[in-house]
């Protein structure tokens, strides 16, 4: 299977999936019309590829110290972005992190439970460590909606 390629059986499941997680498998097959094993296989193979992966997720509305932010970033990256980005990407509280265009090089998601204590950590000593970030500007949500999140590494209880 091509990574680029998903049919409308891979849609299905997904989709099926993206609804709730746990349906079973048998569930699944019988409203998609597949067998069972198909649908197995189809899972696997999806998620041998990298292109899907089951996870749980939480509403961050309801836990109250809980902050999520959008951190914009200018880097001096010498011509190696990948480099920069896996090291942000990788850095604790941060649930994704994607090259952007426009005024900054780099977005990340960044998750805190701890407040606004340890976002300015975050801030101002953690993305500062790794020496690339030259500017930094960080957008609070406020309120949002369908915001459903995976917790990053370095969160360790809500």
């Amino acid at each position: 299977m091509e990574k680029s390629k998903l049919d409308a059986l891979d849609n299905g499941i997904i989709r099926l999936l993206t609804e709730d997680g746990r349906m079973p498998i048998g569930e699944m097959a019988t409203k998609l019309d597949v067998t069972a094993p198909t649908v197995r296989s189809r899972i696997k193979a999806l998620e041998k590829d990298g292109i899907f992966k089951v996870s749980g997720l939480i509403d961050p509305s309801v836990h109250r110290e809980m902050i999520t932010a959008l951190v914009g970033m200018s880097v001096q990256s010498g011509g190696k972005i990948e480099g920069v980005l896996n090291k942000i990407a990788n850095l604790p509280n941060v649930a994704w992190a994607g090259v952007v265009t426009g005024r900054y090089d780099i977005v990340a998601e960044v998750i805190c439970v701890g407040g606004k204590d340890e976002l300015y950590r975050f801030t101002t000593e953690t993305i500062l460590r790794i020496g690339n970030v030259v500017r930094s500007e960080t957008f609070i949500l406020m309120r949002s909606r369908n915001n459903w999140l995976q917790l990053p590494n370095g969160i360790e209880e809500i």
